[in-house]
């Protein structure tokens, strides 16, 4: 006699199907109230990230290279971006010297706002920021960037510089926060990201929707199928929008760029 019948199988089905549905709500729930994930993440992460920064060095030090003046390094992990902000070859923007030079003089890199929440990444973060504590200052928040904001350590308008480092696959309400960004943006201040985004590729699309809930899970809210680049593009705001594909070999579609706040009000532009 044949144990699964024809009657029964739908509901071995359904009943799997419910089954791994409640386990998956349980581990998110349980995961996030006991920082479960946040310290699977920062295993997790130990390994993965200097391999993912390694193969993105040579766009990060292009990218980088932009900061300038009091900057906002968002989601700051382990403190990866430090290592690419310079004050080399950046003139003050008081200096005398090559007066018939037509580029535009940025200052120096003056402090760096760090925003963390993951606690048990902190050690590496503060160890990260003394590295770098002879070339300009670190401040370290361990909190969200709302916590922040709602506790008055962030300010609108009082930066020159923002950073996302693969920070914007994993905040909750990504278009709030991009909000946010914008504003704490000084008139004509940059937004420097890179991040990795949904495929264009339909097979690839397909898989990361696919795999999409259990990569949340074990990279504490990451997400593979975000389109922040077009949300990004299409926000106002922004003078100017440039951003590229970062065309190497790696499983996911990554892209960095540039948006520069309005200095005031005008037309825009977006390039890509």
């Amino acid at each position: 006699m044949n144990i699964l019948s024809k009657q029964s199988t739908p509901t071995i089905i359904t009943g799997g199907v419910v089954s791994t549905i409640v386990l998956y709500h349980l581990i998110d729930y349980y995961g996030s109230k006991y920082h479960l994930k946040q310290r699977f993440f920062n295993n997790f992460w130990g390994y993965l990230g200097p391999l993912v920064d390694k193969k993105l060095s040579r766009f990060k030090k292009e990218l980088f290279s932009e900061a300038y003046g009091r900057v906002l390094d968002v989601g700051s992990g382990v403190g990866p971006t430090f290592k690419y902000l310079s004050n080399d070859n950046i003139q003050d923007e008081g200096s005398s010297d090559d007066n018939n030079n037509n580029n535009k003089k940025r200052s120096p890199i003056t402090q760096v706002v760090s925003i963390e929440p993951n606690p048990f990444m902190q050690q590496e973060l503060i160890e990260s920021a003394n590295k770098v504590s002879n070339k300009f200052d670190v401040k370290i928040l361990p909190k969200t960037i709302e916590q922040a904001y709602n506790d008055g350590d962030l300010e609108n308008g009082s930066f020159d510089t923002v950073i996302c480092n693969l920070v914007l696959c994993s905040i909750p309400d990504q278009d709030k926060v991009l909000q946010q960004i914008q504003n704490f943006l000084k008139p004509g201040g940059k937004f420097l990201f890179i991040e990795h985004v949904c495929s264009d590729k339909l097979l690839n699309r397909w898989f990361e929707h696919l795999i999409n809930p259990l990569w949340s899970l074990i990279g504490d809210g990451c997400e593979l199928d975000r389109i922040t680049d077009e949300k990004i593009k299409h926000m106002t705001g922004w003078e100017k929008v440039s951003i590229s594909q970062i065309k190497i070999k790696q499983p996911f579609k990554h892209i960095y760029g540039i948006a520069i706040k309005e200095s005031s009000p005008s037309s825009s532009s977006v390039t890509k």
